[in-house]
């Protein structure tokens, strides 16, 4: 019984891992095995997340714009090329915005 659990908290802090912080669950799950789930779980919150962070654009009127987060691009919807939020033209199709 205490094995079961002891597996069903390595395997908590493996999917944790992958789901939560943007790591490789199975390196995670062993690491729980080697040396608890709970030194595994504390660790895994003390480091650092590495999922991509969601970037918002927003619009507040004609010729303001305000962006939150480190991208300042945005895609053209013509060519597909990475444009600053501000531009007006795509310096790739010449699309206009």
């Amino acid at each position: 019984m205490l094995i079961a659990v002891y597996l069903g908290l390595a395997f908590i802090v493996g999917i944790a891992a992958q789901n939560y912080r943007g790591r490789r669950g199975t390196p995670w799950f062993l690491l729980s095995l080697i040396i608890s789930p709970l030194l595994a779980g504390l660790l895994l919150l003390a480091s650092k997340d590495k999922r991509p962070s969601a970037v918002a654009v927003t619009i507040t009127s004609s010729e303001e714009r305000v962006t939150n987060g480190p991208i300042f691009e945005k895609t053209c919807p013509e060519c597909a090329e990475q444009v600053k939020v501000d531009a007006k033209i795509c310096r790739f199709c010449r699309h206009e915005f």
